[in-house]
């Protein structure tokens, strides 16, 4: 059974702490993350593990601080790709990972639209 890509509990404990600048937050995650999907997708199109690693470790980090766990697993899958030198399995886990951005982004944009 695969993980949801955002953990629910998870969430709520960073937007109680993080109150104020929540907004700000998920906007950014909202505008940088299909960036840097497009950045890791490029990364497998030139078969560069480095830059892979160095993107995923990024996207993990993002994912991580906003509760959006399950992003941040397949997140750190392709890392360690990357970590080892590899790209191969790297473009099936970024349509993954693309899929489940989409659906977090959804919420996210909800959210937003919630707190006015």
């Amino acid at each position: 059974m695969t993980q949801p890509a955002l953990d629910s509990r998870a969430y709520e404990e960073m937007k109680e702490i993080m109150e104020e600048v929540l907004p700000e937050l998920l906007n950014t995650f909202i505008e940088y993350m299909p960036e840097q999907l497009n950045d890791l997708n490029h990364a497998i199109d030139d078969n560069n593990p480095d830059l892979l690693f160095g993107i995923a470790h990024r996207m993990k980090s993002s994912c991580n601080s906003l509760g959006a766990l399950g992003l941040a697993k397949i997140a750190e899958s392709i890392e360690m790709l990357g970590r080892a030198g590899s790209i191969e399995g790297a473009r099936e886990r970024s349509a993954e990972l693309e899929a489940q951005l989409n659906e977090v982004i959804v919420f996210f944009k909800g959210e937003l639209k919630a707190l006015g």
